[in-house]
């Protein structure tokens, strides 16, 4: 590891009991190395900051992409009454 980056080092086992824990670290700027028996089998870095601003709207509960509750309350009275004949 170079610079002011953490480094930390942590088994697959360990990774897989707590990944949001060491994910959390990776955003912070820990360089997270992932080891198999002692030896290291992968590398988990932040992302760089070009990539982070580049993350696509998620759809939002109730509301879709749209952000208008009333969409989804819309959708639903349809799905309820069915879709008839057609």
């Amino acid at each position: 590891m170079c610079g002011n980056i953490k480094g930390v080092r942590v088994g697959v086992r360990e990774l897989s009991h707590h990944t949001s824990q060491y994910l959390s670290r990776v955003k912070n700027g820990d360089v997270l190395e992932v080891t198999e028996y002692g030896r290291v089998i992968a590398t988990i870095t932040p992302a760089s900051a070009e990539a982070a601003g580049d993350e696509r709207p998620r759809p939002r509960p109730g509301g879709g992409r749209s952000g208008d509750p009333s969409a989804a309350r819309r959708v639903d009275e349809l799905l309820a009454r069915g879709f008839g004949d057609r």
